[in-house]
């Protein structure tokens, strides 16, 4: 039986011409989905190998051997372009997307330096069965926050939410083998003590302590509502070129491709199809009724309602100051 880190490895390599197609992997540290014999492979990080070492040091469980040699140091405080040498047909970030302050920002650096048909490939944690799951959902109000403060450390109030919420991994795992569709997690046990929690809070009171945390909880279709509307409003510009939902209880975690796209109703279109796809339940259409079909039509037409719905609403509270501040950023 395929492992669930394998069946992720083979979705993230997917397609890639070895040895022709130029990657970068971003955070790989010891678990590289790429390896460097496959040829034109080049490693990215916050910190340089030897530095990375240091960080994870406390690590008694830490394989050093098996840490990847790191080409590009990109702390974010400099554009990717920059630290990097051309353009690449693959970037892939596996459990990297869920720890950026500023996943806007990151999300269009990585797109700047993708080859016009290029793919930033993201595997994610699915937040309702992670360590995160007592934790509300992202809002795109914080996501929009850090990306208009250009945040480079994650923000007090997302390390509090973390920290007061996370569940132990152990518990976790246990839950994963006993898998309860919809489970209720809020009465399950947090992880920290309060005063280790305050302590968390006060840490990030200093502007350049960088706390490694979860700074989103995600699922696969609050991901797509969210890049329909910064796809229509042009703060990404990038379309959903596939994707991978969680399969329980194989797997809890979900796989999105993006590419360039300058298209904005293309890109705004690929997104849709992804929210509606994946709002509805799944079923084998071999084995559909008519009077299935038809409920899964009239389905399709109240999820347009709906996303007509959120444009209508997002469109008076956020696009317009949206326009003005983008505006403001391009002089």
């Amino acid at each position: 039986m395929v492992s669930f880190v394998e069946k992720r490895h083979q979705i993230l390599r997917c397609g890639i011409a070895f040895g022709q197609d130029r990657c970068l992997e971003i955070g790989a540290l010891v678990d590289p989905v790429l390896r460097r014999q496959d040829g034109n492979i080049f490693y990215a990080d916050h910190l340089s190998t030897e530095n990375l070492k240091k960080q994870f040091s406390w690590d008694k469980k830490f394989n050093f051997e098996r840490l990847v040699e790191v080409d590009y140091v990109w702390d974010n405080h400099q554009p990717l372009k920059e630290c990097v040498k051309g353009s690449f047909d693959y970037v892939i970030a596996s459990h990297v997307g869920e720890h950026v302050p500023n996943l806007i920002g990151w999300i269009n650096q990585i797109g700047n330096v993708l080859t016009p048909n290029g793919q930033l490939r993201l595997a994610l944690p699915d937040g309702r069965y992670s360590f995160d799951m007592k934790r509300q959902e992202s809002k795109l109000s914080d996501l929009l926050a850090a990306w208009m403060k250009k945040s480079y450390c994650p923000e007090t109030h997302l390390v509090l939410d973390f920290a007061l919420n996370k569940v132990d991994d152990q518990l976790v795992q246990d839950m994963h083998r006993r898998y309860i569709k919809d489970f209720d997690a809020s009465d399950l046990p947090s992880q920290f003590p309060f005063s280790e929690v305050l302590e968390w809070g006060e840490r990030t009171l200093n502007p350049n302590h960088y706390e490694d945390v979860h700074c989103w909880v995600l699922h696969l279709n609050l991901l797509a509502r969210f890049m329909i509307i910064l796809s229509k409003n042009n703060l990404i510009k990038m379309a959903c070129a596939g994707w991978h939902d969680i399969d329980p209880p194989n797997t809890y975690e979900f796989i999105v491709y993006l590419t360039p796209e300058m298209d904005t109703e293309k890109r705004v279109a690929s997104w849709e199809d992804l929210y509606i796809q994946t709002k509805k339940a799944t079923v084998s259409y071999d084995k559909l009724t008519q009077e299935t079909i038809e409920l899964f039509k009239q389905e399709n037409i109240q999820l347009r309602e709906e996303l007509n719905s959120m444009y209508a609403s997002s469109s008076w509270r956020i696009t317009a100051p949206l326009r003005a501040i983008m505006k403001r950023l391009k002089r």
